[in-house]
């Protein structure tokens, strides 16, 4: 599996991997778009059709914008723009800039928060109330985790034990047959997403490990979303367990069942150099 930095419009994306699933629901409006990719007025015209509007923290309705020039102050940069606003800056014929775009169908609430906790720390960096061009260790921990973060929920937790162990092998092959009912890995992401059109061995999510009861696995997707969108979101607000980039659990996602045909042999799990070993346990 190579990486193809540039791809065309693909109507059909969400049948390239099983990693879409949860984007099943919105990929449907653009399937329409056979030969050219849609507008910035198409992405405007399905989040008006969702009826009810994702808000951002300050309660604006998000839009779409084509992307500007350099800003001319703070306000004007991408995440303030969304938290004063909702405007957000998107480039046309972007795959990265349509899963940005689409996740916030997925994840409204823990989007908006997200977005929220930037705004301080960006404006001591973008203000000259910090070192100019550093990031804090909290905006570091949430750009990996909106840009290739994933949610693993698990109703065994000494399945999320061998994730933080980094034991790949023990997972992904001794109790593979395990990990239908027991796991779920759920892409949050966008550039994750944006991966996953051409997926290559070193596709690493940043993940935050949930356990679940087993009554989670009964439940539809939708409601499996939305009950997953509430919890991240309290989690991000509470500032407690997310605040650093170590705080979320590296996946080597392409060794889960399904995602790569070619680890149905076990010998697939000795590539040490994609299912590295811990350096420590935690």
């Amino acid at each position: 599996m190579n990486r193809s930095p540039q791809l065309s419009w693909d109507p059909e994306f969400s049948s390239r991997s099983p990693l879409y699933e949860p984007l099943h629901q919105w990929a449907v409006a653009f399937s329409a778009f056979r030969d050219a990719w849609p507008g910035l007025n198409d992405y405007q015209r399905v989040l008006d059709d969702r009826g009810e509007p994702i808000l951002t923290a300050t309660g604006k309705p998000i839009k779409i914008v084509r992307q500007d020039a350099s800003p001319g102050c703070f306000e004007e940069h991408y995440a303030p723009r969304i938290y004063f606003t909702g405007e957000i800056q998107t480039r046309t014929e972007n795959w990265h800039d349509f899963f940005q775009f689409l996740t916030w169908f997925i994840f409204p609430k823990t989007k908006a928060v997200i977005n929220a906790i930037h705004i301080p720390a960006a404006k001591q960096r973008l203000c000259g109330e910090a070192e100019p061009g550093r990031r804090s260790a909290i905006e570091n921990m949430l750009s990996l985790f909106d840009e290739g973060g994933a949610v693993v929920v698990s109703s065994d937790k000494s399945l999320l034990q061998l994730i933080r162990n980094f034991r790949w092998k023990t997972l992904f092959w001794e109790r593979r047959n395990e990990l239908a009912a027991k796991l779920r890995c759920i892409t949050f992401g966008h550039a994750l997403y944006e991966k996953a059109l051409a997926p290559y061995v070193g596709m690493t999510a940043n993940c935050i490990l949930l356990p679940v009861d087993d009554d989670f696995f009964c439940k539809e997707l939708a409601e499996q979303l939305a009950w997953l969108d509430a919890q991240l979101a309290q989690m991000f607000a509470a500032g407690e367990a997310l605040i650093q980039p170590k705080d979320l659990s590296p996946l080597p996602i392409l060794g889960l069942p399904g995602l790569d045909p070619d680890n149905e042999q076990e010998t697939y799990y000795d590539n040490t150099g994609y299912f590295r070993p811990a350096r420590r346990v935690r």
